[in-house]
């Protein structure tokens, strides 16, 4: 049994032969699955591991430490908001409480949005600082979040 598309199989298969050892092109193809099936799914991993000889383990490994891989179903808007020692100074876990809170209004299955906690998002002068999708948003704070997550209905 065949796990992925023709075409994605081709693609992998072509990013395997760019590296000298198959372990280098994990990220490229978690990447390359991730664009074409907007999830990274235990099967991927699984299909990767009986198709191309990829190491279960190391593909589980570089999945999970990224936080720029899914590894659940998409909701409509991501969030990524950067919890690290800055952000955290400048007020992030109260705002991260708000957006939680703002999640909870909706009931589970309706809510747009996810939110994950990120170490970095490499914009420490706009402490604290979130994506919401591939916009960025700098200076959230619990007065102007609300606001921001409006804006995304």
């Amino acid at each position: 049994m065949e796990t992925f598309a023709r075409d994605l199989r081709e693609k992998i298969q072509s990013e395997l032969t760019r590296y000298e050892t198959p372990r280098s092109a994990i990220l490229p193809i978690l990447h390359l699955i991730q664009d074409h099936c907007e999830w990274i799914q235990p099967m991927h991993v699984e299909g990767l591991e009986r198709e191309f000889g990829l190491s279960r383990v190391h593909v589980q490994e570089v999945a999970t430490f990224y936080s720029m891989y899914r590894l659940e179903p998409c909701k409509p808007f991501r969030i990524l908001f950067c919890d690290n020692l800055v952000c955290a100074m400048m007020g992030a876990e109260g705002v991260m409480d708000k957006i939680r809170s703002h999640m909870a209004s909706f009931p589970t299955d309706k809510c747009p949005f996810s939110l994950q906690g990120v170490p970095c998002l490499g914009v420490c002068d706009g402490a604290p600082a979130m994506l919401v999708n591939k916009e960025r948003h700098l200076r959230v704070n619990r007065d102007n979040v609300d606001a921001i997550l409006a804006s995304y209905k």
